[in-house]
């Protein structure tokens, strides 16, 4: 169980992540990070979010940061994520593209904190209305890298996903942007 997550974007990936944890009582306290004031009301609306935070105070108080933003926007975020965490916390990523992130990422200090990965699922829909529980179930979920992450990292991730309902494969990043 986590005491808080952050989700970096509130829409239909990251807010139907929200819904799972909190439909199956993983997390305590789920902070929410928007780009828009509207996106951030809308989630709390809808329950999707516990509270709102700048990414610095959201990525401090949380035990994992899951960051499910536009692939474009995804770099820079995640360098900026990764800044910020300890050697305690864990970030993972939902984007559909690994290659670029994980090469920009290669070198950080913190690249072992960091899990890639990418759930095989969404809609042409998007923003916090979207959001679908028991969007996970039965889907799959691809991790890359794996070997480039902290085993304990992995092993929380995994977990995570499989009392999601999700089954896991593994590919390097090239191959799953391939494929």
């Amino acid at each position: 169980m986590f005491n808080n997550v952050t989700i970096v974007g509130v829409g239909l990936i990251s807010g139907s992540f929200s819904l799972a944890l909190k439909d199956r009582g993983l997390v305590k306290n789920v902070i929410g990070v928007s780009r828009t004031a509207a996106s951030a009301q809308k989630a709390l609306e809808l329950g999707l979010i516990d509270e709102v935070l700048p990414l610095e105070e959201a990525v401090k108080k949380s035990d994992l940061v899951y960051v499910a933003i536009p692939v474009d926007a995804t770099i820079p975020v995640m360098q900026q994520v990764l800044d910020l965490i300890t050697d305690k916390q864990i970030v993972a990523d939902a984007g559909s593209t690994k290659f670029a992130l994980c090469k920009a990422l290669a070198s950080h200090p913190m690249r072992k904190r960091f899990v890639a990965t990418h759930p095989m699922w969404g809609t042409e829909y998007s923003g916090p209305e979207a959001a679908v529980r028991d969007a996970f179930a039965g889907r799959a979920c691809v991790i890359c890298e794996k070997e480039k992450s902290d085993p304990d990292a992995v092993a929380v991730m995994e977990k995570l996903y499989t009392d999601i309902g999700m089954h896991l494969a593994y590919m390097d990043a090239e191959n799953h942007d391939m494929h």
